[in-house]
């Protein structure tokens, strides 16, 4: 083949006559670089937007994950507010008239909203990474024990459900899962049905009891309920 020799191209059809296309091995060349060109350009493109397609899902789901996670964090934040509400206005009770009486019965009540807010902690047990969530009809709850004392320790516990008011509600959860022998360590997880006609707003936390085998209280503390 010469320098100045051509393709030819023939284009045949039945009904028409032969036409003939010619073109030189440098258009030819020409040709394939530029197709191979726009080829690449495409395959680039595809892989772009394919990038892009799947970061933009990412960033969805993100998105939507932190909306979930602020709406919850806005839903606690008002549980604690109630909290510090009840908290405060059982105080400024206690320095009314007669309030001293009213203080010592519900001392004695066991869903006294004095009981809901008292703290006891002996150093024997503490509680770690608790998470209350509420579910369609169940509360879902979760947490570590952990023995700080010298030897083994059972006994069992209570989950009590803090209510608008002030009142704390047992809840019903199996016996085998409020039960504990522990060395060190033991996670703890149950769920117990949601007391008939109690939505979510009207409660505000969940208090934890510890007790021993002999029935010694060595911890309660009220924790606020997530979403």
């Amino acid at each position: 083949m010469t320098k100045d020799s051509n393709f030819s191209v023939l284009f045949m059809r039945d009904d028409s006559d032969v036409k003939t296309f010619r073109v030189s091995p440098r258009r030819l060349k020409a040709l394939f670089w530029v197709s191979g060109f726009v080829a690449l350009v495409v395959v680039v493109g595809l892989a772009v937007g394919v990038r892009s397609f799947v970061g933009y899902r990412a960033l969805l789901s993100e998105r939507r994950d932190l909306e979930s996670s602020l709406a919850e964090a806005q839903v606690s934040l008002e549980r604690l507010g109630n909290l510090d509400m009840i908290q405060k206005s059982q105080g400024g009770a206690a320095r009314e008239p007669g309030a001293a009486k009213a203080q010592a019965e519900d001392r004695a009540a066991p869903g006294a909203a004095q009981r809901a807010f008292a703290k006891v902690n002996t150093g024997a047990m503490t509680v770690e990474n608790f998470r209350g969530q509420f579910g369609a009809q169940t509360l879902n709850v979760t947490f570590d024990l952990n023995n700080r004392a010298s030897g083994s320790l059972a006994g069992d516990i209570r989950l009590l459900l803090l209510r608008n008011d002030g009142s704390l509600t047992p809840l019903e959860v199996p016996t085998q899962d409020l039960t504990y022998q522990i060395q060190r360590f033991k996670r703890i997880s149950t769920s117990a049905p949601i007391p008939e006609g109690l939505n979510r707003r009207e409660a505000l936390g969940l208090r934890i009891e510890i007790k021993t085998s002999e029935g010694e209280l060595i911890f309660g503390e009220t924790y606020a309920l997530g979403g």
